[in-house]
């Protein structure tokens, strides 16, 4: 519960009259400083419509947008948006006048009338009308592979952010329990062992040579698995010193187990701390996707993600902005989003931070 609502005595003596005050909770002030915050909540709208426009990617693709991510038409090969074909041509001879030595600005009315013009033509037209994004090098369009490859590439940083999660809080709970003895002793070798492991060499290697790697699940797994050891490092620290406090030693001292000590008491005071951690980590799955698929080595084609919409631009820039822009401006987005929640989360959750 959020609140809780109490009722005490008047406050003179003789008075009958009772007042009433609502208790704020901890989660109930942690959501009001949430609501509070603007800019956390700008992000959590902008975190919302883009996981619901891959959601509804299949919709999107038939209904409004009209093409299919796999469909190929040599003959549309690079093409540019729909609606900026004859600014486009403007466009590249902006760029020369620029790069010999005198930007021709008097272009630049003829190209916005024009692309006002095609913007205008395509919103009248129906599915299957206009590229929105342009097409790629093998004429498919841009724009449905685009929310297709957010599927993927949200999808991706779910099940890292859970399998770091499972593998850090666990083995971070156990460590900083039996800190100084044994067990913790083979858990900080064990973390140790694999953060001494130059991760980013070990992923493409593992990538290029098995194949199960470079699917969604695999390329997830194999991210997971070797990055969850910055969070039981943070966590063991913060329950070496929880577990020291009194009514840890009470409960140990009433008969309760180890287990019901360290998940009943110990991980509700990390509970905030997770639950930043787990959201950093999505953003940081999604990067390190579309890393490792523009490095050619993360998930192979003909699956859209955006790493590898962007491994497919390579040599394209100049002549095919649109391919670089359209995966990088839905990575930057949703990275963008999920480090202002965050940033949010960890100051809503923070007791001592007020916001104003």
């Amino acid at each position: 519960m959020a609140e809780r609502t109490q009722t005490i005595p008047g406050l003179f003596p003789g008075s009958k009259k009772k007042n009433e005050f609502k208790e704020l909770t901890y989660w109930g002030a942690v959501r009001s400083k949430l609501l509070r915050d603007k800019i956390a909540m700008v992000a959590i709208a902008l975190g919302v419509f883009v996981i619901a426009i891959t959601l509804a990617a299949p919709w999107i693709a038939n209904n409004v947008l009209g093409f299919d991510p796999l469909d190929t038409n040599l003959r549309q090969r690079n093409e540019p948006p729909t609606w900026a074909a004859q600014a486009w041509p403007m466009f590249q001879e902006f760029s020369q006048t620029c790069q010999s030595g005198g930007c021709n600005w008097s272009l630049w009315p003829e190209m916005i009338a024009d692309s006002a013009a095609g913007v205008r033509e395509c919103m009248g037209a129906g599915p299957g009308s206009c590229h929105w994004m342009g097409t790629d090098n093998a004429g498919r369009d841009v724009l449905t592979r685009a929310i297709y490859g957010g599927r993927i590439s949200l999808r991706i940083g779910a099940y890292v952010a859970a399998i770091q999660m499972t593998l850090g809080v666990t083995l971070g709970l156990i460590s900083g329990y039996y800190a100084a003895t044994w067990v913790d002793d083979i858990i900080n070798a064990i973390v140790m062992t694999l953060g001494s492991i130059p991760l980013l060499f070990l992923l493409i290697i593992l990538a290029a040579t098995f194949p199960i790697f470079r699917t969604p699940e695999g390329l997830a797994f194999m991210i997971g698995i070797f990055g969850w050891m910055g969070l039981s490092r943070l966590l063991r620290g913060q329950i070496f010193s929880v577990r020291e406090r009194e009514y840890i030693h009470a409960s140990r001292a009433i008969g309760a187990s180890s287990w019901r000590v360290m998940l009943r008491h110990l991980l509700p005071n990390v509970s905030s701390i997770i639950i930043v951690v787990a959201v950093f980590d999505i953003a940081g799955a999604i990067i390190a996707e579309a890393g490792l698929s523009f490095l050619g080595v993360g998930i192979g084609p003909p699956l859209p993600s955006w790493g590898n919409m962007l491994q497919g631009s390579l040599g394209n820039f100049t002549n095919s902005p649109w391919l670089v822009l359209t995966p990088g401006i839905f990575i930057f987005l949703t990275t963008l989003s999920i480090f202002l929640i965050g940033d949010g989360l960890r100051d809503a959750l923070d007791p001592w931070v007020k916001n104003e």
